[in-house]
Order: structure tokens, then C-alpha cells, then sequence
């Protein structure tokens, strides 16, 4: 059984699409828990597991950060709210953040996963 010290199932059953504790990764939970920790703000996820079926339906390649488990879209409607997350994804180590209207996306997938390293990015 998967656990995370500042998140509940119910909450990964609120993100689009619903999904489960039980489908993230114990490291990136534990990676979560953290990043609240040093926000020291409540993290709403919008996003966090997107089946492959799912990622594909929605024109995506179904090999996101998502996929693996490894991902969630954080809800961010301030400038110091989004500048608390990134600050303490970065002192944890992050190397995946993308900054969308409305939100911040936060994974640790890997080269191994194919996916790049060491970038930020922006959906606009």
C-alpha cells in the first residue's frame, strides 16, 4: 500500500483524469511530501497518473511523465504561489518543470524513461 504523508487518496481520485494513490510511484510520493514540506503551502493536484490509453486519446504519444507515475500538475493561480513550488522542487532535486496558465507541472522521470533532464518549460 502506497502512502504519502500530505496526500490522500481521495485526492488523486479529484484529478483529470481520476486515478489512485495506488498508480504513483512510493519515490515521487515521498518527493511530494517534501516539496509541500519546504513550500510550507497545501499542493492541490489538477493532474497526476494518465493511463497510456488515456494520453493517447488525447493526442498526446502515451510516454509522458504521466505514464510512468512519476508526474502531477500542481494548481497555481499566484506568482508567489508558483514561485514556492518551483523554489522547493528545485532544492529537491527536480529536473522536470513545466509552468502552465493556471498550474505547475512537477516530475522526476528519467533519461532512462526517455525522457530530458534539467529543463523547464512552458505550455503557453
Amino acid at each position: 500500500m502506497k502512502t504519502a504523508r500530505y496526500f490522500k487518496d481521495a485526492e488523486f481520485r479529484r484529478c483529470t483524469p481520476s486515478c489512485s494513490i495506488e498508480d504513483m510511484e512510493q519515490d515521487f510520493l515521498d518527493l511530494l511530501d517534501r516539496i509541500r514540506e519546504i513550500a510550507g503551502i497545501p499542493l492541490v493536484l489538477t493532474c497526476a497518473y494518465r493511463s497510456v490509453a488515456y494520453d493517447k486519446s488525447k493526442g498526446r504519444s502515451g510516454k509522458g511523465a504521466h505514464t510512468f507515475g512519476c508526474a502531477v500538475d500542481i494548481r497555481c493561480n499566484a506568482d508567489s504561489t508558483r514561485y514556492k513550488i518551483i523554489t522547493a522542487a528545485l532544492k529537491c532535486g527536480v529536473k522536470r518543470i513545466g509552468i502552465g496558465n493556471g498550474f505547475v507541472h512537477i516530475d522526476n522521470c528519467t533519461r532512462a524513461q526517455g525522457l530530458s533532464e534539467n529543463v523547464i518549460w512552458t505550455y503557453y
